[in-house]
């Protein structure tokens, strides 16, 4: 009977008094029976994201241990660290070294930078993130303690280091690096962006107190207000006993010292290195419930023996709504799929039982599709790592087959291997998809240089751009498909010829290039692709990437000379300063 009416007409069926008695006496009973479950179910949440927080922090700490490993056993860095005599060679170590721990840094959003504590005193790039310290200079560091002496690697808590943009603070990751032969040759040093860690912890709460301890019980850093000591922690310690779990303290909070109670609760797993841990203050969760307990009891006091049979009645009614609610919540898991409420109320509770199924399945497909992310960005990240690899194992062997080509007195094919390698390190552009105009003519110019040895000097190139717009940016690879296209089919059959490239910037902010060649000009049918069974593939990939990337305000233009045999392209694209404006431009078109 009770599920089929709604609570406020049996309410108001009543007198005035028997109203008073039963929202006072049913709230209050409501109240005694759920607070101690409210702070169960409370510690019990705070638990679970607790432990969801700290696997978070453990995989990432891991993956930054990881690459620590990874990069101490990187040949570059090892072959450096057996420093041999020959400057040159020492130069090039060196160079190869900081271009891979430069990649590193890149590679890894969370790394601010990487200093390197070395005994020989080397030069480095003042802008880049790789820094090269003289060893000695390692104890004058704030952070520097002697358990990182007798230690081979290790974490260093929430520190300051300056950078070229200024004080940043930073997690540090030390790591000794050693020879072939076992020899000690320095320090690595992964500093980590502090914020990156505390935004792990933080979750979805940027007002909870929490702190994040090594295994050795040494502050690694905390979110909320003020700063706490090493004894102040040490208090934290002492009521931490076994793994996971919760409890009632005085501990300190927010880095002071006082008298009142907190709900302390903390996350520390077995064979791990991390202890987190969070405090809230008592009254946060009871005090206002306790209040209204008050309240209420003292107005249902003068009425209580009147209504009592009534009372009985509707509280018993009340409470098992609520009772179900609570302990379906303090049962559930992301592993639970099935919610064992009631589906006979058709009154507020099963409004609030729907919702409630409601929420549990939005939690649940959340889990699913933090999960899902989680594998993508891993597989992700391999990805990365692998594709890291390809460019210098490709520089390396156009270098030897260099050496070969000279040893055998081939200086063409020397020069071609030469000028190969200059066109595929800009082709790879460490992934870039945009570089600047400098370095694409000088990809055209190596190019030109290859079918000028293989072909004649009879073929000319000639370049005029202005200063002012070779520091500009341009999708890679947009001038080379034409010259090339100059080359195999302007000048077929041709013994010279000549190519002149141009460019100027309009006043709308718009950069032209013009390529003009005197070969023998433009097919009628070059426009019908029906009769055109092989060609083209890269002026089409150009004009579908300007498009692309700047909408149709901008693209190219074929032609046949009108004062002459020969082709003229016009190449209209915006005037970039850098890369993110080529990604402004994109988005902007989308």
């Amino acid at each position: 009977m009770f599920k089929k009416y709604r609570i406020d007409y049996l309410l108001f069926g009543g007198s005035a008094a028997f109203i008073v008695t039963l929202l006072t006496i049913v709230i209050w009973i409501a109240y005694s029976y759920s607070a101690q479950q409210m702070v169960q179910n409370t510690s019990y949440y705070q638990q679970g994201l607790l432990n969801e927080l700290y696997n978070k922090v453990d995989i990432q700490m891991k993956s930054i241990e990881q690459i620590s490993l990874t990069a101490t056993r990187n040949t570059n860095l090892l072959d450096y660290v057996n420093v041999a005599e020959n400057p040159y060679t020492n130069y090039k170590k060196r160079k190869e070294m900081e271009s891979f721990l430069a990649q590193l840094a890149f590679s890894t959003p969370d790394i601010e930078s990487v200093h390197f504590y070395v005994k020989q005193t080397l030069q480095f790039e003042p802008q880049g993130p790789v820094k090269f310290i003289e060893h000695d200079l390692i104890k004058e560091e704030d952070w520097y303690n002697p358990a990182i002496e007798n230690n081979d690697f290790g974490w260093i808590g929430e520190h300051e280091i300056r950078t070229a943009q200024g004080e940043k603070q930073v997690i540090s990751f030390v790591r000794k690096v050693y020879s072939a032969a076992g020899d000690y040759r320095g320090l690595l040093l992964l500093n980590i962006k502090a914020s990156s860690i505390k935004k792990l912890i933080e979750g979805h709460n940027p007002a909870a107190n929490r702190i994040l301890l090594d295994s050795g019980g040494r502050l690694i850093t905390m979110i909320g207000g003020g700063t706490m000591s090493q004894d102040q922690i040490k208090a934290y310690l002492e009521n931490i006993n076994g793994e996971s779990g919760y409890m009632k303290t005085k501990a300190v909070s927010s880095g002071l010292t006082d008298s009142s109670e907190y709900l302390m609760v903390w996350a520390k797993h077995f064979n791990r290195d991390w202890t987190l841990i969070e405090s809230t203050p008592w009254e946060e969760i009871t005090g206002g419930s306790v209040r209204l307990a008050m309240v209420l009891l003292l107005a249902g006091g003068s009425a209580m023996l009147i209504a009592l049979c009534f009372n009985l009645f509707f509280s018993r009614k009340f409470v098992k709504p609520i009772g179900l609610l609570l302990h379906e919540m303090s049962r559930n898991s992301v592993n639970v799929n099935k919610i064992s409420l009631p589906k006979g109320y058709r009154n507020e509770f099963g409004a609030l039982f729907a919702g409630y199924r409601k929420l549990i399945e939005r939690i649940q497909e959340l889990y699913a599709s933090l999960e899902d992310q989680y594998r993508r960005q891993k597989e992700a990240e391999i990805k990365a790592l692998q594709a890291m690899i390809n460019p210098h194992f490709l520089y390396n062997t156009l270098d030897q087959l260099n050496w070969m080509a000279i040893a055998g007195g081939q200086e063409k094919m020397s020069r071609i291997l030469e000028l190969m390698g200059k066109m595929f390190r800009i082709g790879l552009s460490n992934g870039e998809s945009v570089i600047s105009i400098r370095d694409e003519l000088l990809h055209m110019e190596c190019y030109m240089e290859i079918q000028q040895i293989r072909l004649g000097e009879q073929f000319i190139l000639r370049v005029d751009v202005p200063e002012t717009i070779k520091d500009l940016s341009i999708p890679k690879l947009t001038l080379q498909p034409f010259i090339e296209n100059a080359i195999m089919h302007g000048f077929h059959g041709k013994k010279e010829g000549l190519i002149e490239v141009c460019a100027e910037i309009t006043k709308d902010a718009v950069v032209v290039f013009r390529i003009t060649d005197n070969g023998i000009g433009l097919r009628n049918d070059w426009q019908e692709p029906k009769k055109r069974k092989t060609g083209g593939y890269g002026i089409r990939n150009v004009r579908e990437r300007i498009d692309i990337y700047f909408g149709s305000s901008y693209g190219l233009e074929l032609k046949s000379n009108t004062d002459g045999p020969g082709t003229t392209v016009l190449i209209r694209i915006p005037a970039l300063n850098n890369k993110e404006e080529q990604g402004d431009a994109a988005c902007g078109k989308l």
